[in-house]
């Protein structure tokens, strides 16, 4: 795109040049008036209404229209040239001659007279007004020839002397067409700095960070920061992640501390910038492994070979408008990988996912950050029934707000039953494995190739003798447990392809073992009898408290206790 360009020509004999000129000027498109100081400015308030992005002239008229614009001006210099051919059209005449003009000639025709020692005087002048009252008090002084700009050789045909008008050549038209250029590009990055900083003003952010095209910080503010807690190059990868206009996503801090950063793209022009505007999540600032808030910034992966998936899927795309969801399903099931799903469906990427456990629910803040879309809620039937019908409350009060809440339960449990069985509440079945056995190959497939892209296994390849022990198999955990195994499995097997035989291997020691009791075990009193068996099973168990307890039937205040009798 051509740069839009005034050249306001002092002289008339400068407009066939510059036409000329214009002629071999691929970048400039250039529009020529005629105008002396200011007869000029006319043309100079239609410009700055044209949208011209810059103006060309010489001399005085350069300087005064510099004053009454904010147009990047350029003054066309008398060069060198221009000085030896006024000089050489000058030798010949007879009587005494000298150059008046503004320092624009004066400075390079004094350079040169001294050089070759011509024995032409030369006069400087700051102002317009000054240039008659000189010239006047040179014809006093016997000055038959004046060379100068227009407004000097004006002067000295006033007074009856012979005026030269020093004109600029071809190189000096050329010249300025170059600084034109370069000029605009450097006023125009400027002009688009500070466009940027009114952008940025407007969003009215404590913590900014912008980036150019190419990744460069060009600007950056931390209010709420003593130093930047993220580097510039770790935001790289999120602009590719962006999959909305304007973003939400979640990030570790230097500190470890969980960042919120907003995404967006400024344009200002042809330029464009990233805006990254972050602030520390109020919920993560007490960190606890029973909540994450993080971004979804994809539709999850969710394999619907089966019958009894798509019609889990249709049910979720078929759901009304309500935003209170109650998923249903065995541990295992991907209920986790559901709520996502439902998160995506609503927001196409937009907002935070918060996971929370039920037991966090009533430490929670009355009003989740703004960001936060959708709460969902784990761990329901950990909690004690006296706790249950404030969970409900809870989650009322969240889609009250705005919130779009899913509720995890492994089945229609006593006290959620209000929940459960409300008219508002979107019920989702999630089928167990065993009811989406078709699944279970494509499964397979795709959790094979993420070891093998995440964690570098060597494993590409399932026999289908191996895949169809695996679809044999019951999966009392489900799609949680099958990834499990295979996860033993790839990173066991040192080959690319995985056999019947290590499948079989893996599959066996899922077996129940026939139990072996020491007959030392059962002998002593009943305390030393219960103390041996603890101590048993917490060998089985490789010291896993959690384990043992639930084997025991015990909860781990009671296992711990007796653990220090």
């Amino acid at each position: 795109m051509k740069i839009k360009t005034l050249f306001i020509a002092p002289y008339p004999a400068m407009i066939p040049l510059i036409e000329e000129c214009r002629g071999k000027e691929d970048d400039l498109d250039i529009k020529i008036e005629r105008g002396n100081l200011g007869h000029a400015l006319p043309y100079v308030k239609n410009a700055e209404a044209n949208g011209t992005e810059i103006i060309i002239s010489r001399g005085g008229t350069a300087k005064l229209i510099e004053q009454e614009t904010n147009i990047p001006v350029i003054d066309v210099q008398v060069s060198g040239y221009d000085m030896l051919r006024v000089l050489t059209l000058a030798n010949d005449f007879p009587g005494k001659k000298a150059i008046v003009g503004f320092s624009n000639i004066t400075l390079g025709a004094k350079t040169i007279t001294d050089i070759l020692e011509i024995g032409i005087e030369v006069f400087t002048v700051a102002k317009e007004e000054e240039v008659e009252g000189l010239v006047f008090e040179l014809k006093s002084k016997g000055f038959e020839l004046i060379m100068g700009d227009v407004v000097t050789v004006e002067a000295a045909s006033k007074f009856g002397l012979e005026g030269i008008l020093i004109q600029s050549g071809r190189e000096a038209i050329y010249d300025a067409f170059y600084k034109a250029k370069s000029v605009y590009h450097s006023f125009r990055k400027k002009q688009m700095e500070n466009e940027l900083l009114k952008e940025i003003l407007k969003a009215n952010a404590e913590n900014i960070l912008v980036t150019d095209s190419k990744g460069e910080k060009v600007f950056e503010q931390w209010n709420t920061f003593t130093l930047p807690p993220v580097q510039p190059s770790q935001l790289g990868t999120l602009v590719h992640r962006m999959e909305s206009p304007n973003s939400v996503v979640t990030m570790n801090g230097k500190k470890g501390e969980v960042l919120k950063i907003r995404v967006s793209t400024l344009k200002i022009g042809e330029e464009s910038f990233t805006q990254f505007v972050i602030s520390e999540l109020e919920s993560e600032k007490q960190p606890s492994s029973n909540v994450k808030i993080e971004a979804v910034p994809q539709l999850p992966m969710i394999i619907q070979e089966s019958e009894a998936m798509k019609e889990c899927l249709g049910a979720i795309s078929a759901a009304n408008n309500r935003n209170f969801w109650i998923l249903i399903g065995s541990a295992g099931t991907g209920k986790s990988l559901i709520a996502r799903y439902i998160h995506y469906l609503r927001y196409q990427g937009r907002g935070l996912f918060a996971s929370i456990h039920a037991e966090e629910n009533m430490k929670m803040p009355d009003g989740f950050d703004e960001d936060i879309r959708t709460i969902f809620i784990y761990g329901a039937e950990e909690i004690s029934s006296k706790k249950r019908s404030g969970l409900v409350k809870h989650c009322k009060q969240w889609t009250q707000a705005g919130k779009e809440v899913i509720l995890s339960l492994q089945g229609e449990t006593k006290g959620f039953h209000s929940a459960i069985f409300d008219d508002e509440a979107n019920r989702v079945y999630i089928p167990s494995l065993t009811e989406r056995r078709e699944d279970i190959r494509p499964m397979t497939a795709y959790f094979i190739a993420s070891f093998h892209q995440k964690l570098g296994t060597s494993a590409i390849k399932i026999k289908e003798e191996a895949i169809e022990l695996l679809e044999q198999y019951n999966w009392p955990g489900n799609a949680a447990e099958l990834k499990t195994f295979l996860y033993d499995v790839v990173t066991a097997e040192k080959g690319y392809t995985i056999w019947k035989e290590t499948v079989a291997k893996h599959l066996k020691r899922k077996q129940p073992r026939p139990s072996q009791i020491d007959e030392g075990l059962l002998t002593g009193t009943l305390d030393q009898i219960e103390k041996r068996i603890i101590e048993a099973v917490m060998e089985e168990e490789d010291q896993n408290q959690t384990k043992v307890s639930k084997r025991l039937g015990i909860n781990r205040s009671t296992l711990w206790r007796k653990l220090k009798q």
